[in-house]
């Protein structure tokens, strides 16, 4: 692969880093705050969504950084390397991590649900995080024996 292709791809992950630390840190808890003064959600469930939300975020940083380290692996011709397989079994931490989310926020939420929208929604995301846990820990599992031949 060319050069260029690496630093395209690192530098978009670089923007959805800055997007996401940017949507962590001020639309959130924002949204919650005005969530319990217009719909009147309890001050336990803003803090508990605020906590939760700000820990999948995380997720999605922890996995970009990996993501931005595979890539450089692969730049330096290293992706077959033990140093490349730490960086995906992080990054697979960090879905398995991610995949359990949805879970929490369908309970914390189903008590106070009126609209059944939110929550295939929260089920499409929870499959969508599930499919990339399963691709990342077979990709685990190539480099794995890939390595130890």
């Amino acid at each position: 692969m060319s050069e260029k292709r690496f630093i395209v791809a690192k530098a978009g992950f670089l923007f959805l880093f800055l997007g996401l630390t940017l949507v962590q840190f001020l639309s959130f808890p924002g949204q919650f705050e005005h969530m319990r003064r217009t719909q009147g959600i309890s001050l336990l469930i803003e803090f508990a969504l605020t906590i939760v939300v700000g820990l999948w975020i995380l997720c999605g940083q922890i996995a970009l950084y990996c993501l931005w380290q595979i890539v450089e692996s692969m730049r330096r011709n290293r992706f077959y390397s033990a140093e490349n397989l730490n960086w995906i079994a992080r990054l697979l931490m960090s879905f398995k991590v991610a995949s359990v989310i949805p879970a929490v926020l369908f309970l914390m939420l189903v008590p106070q649900a009126d609209d059944p929208g939110f929550f295939v929604l929260l089920a499409i995301v929870a499959l969508f995080i599930f499919s990339l846990t399963a691709t990342t820990s077979l990709l685990k599992d190539q480099i794995a024996s890939k390595i130890s031949e």
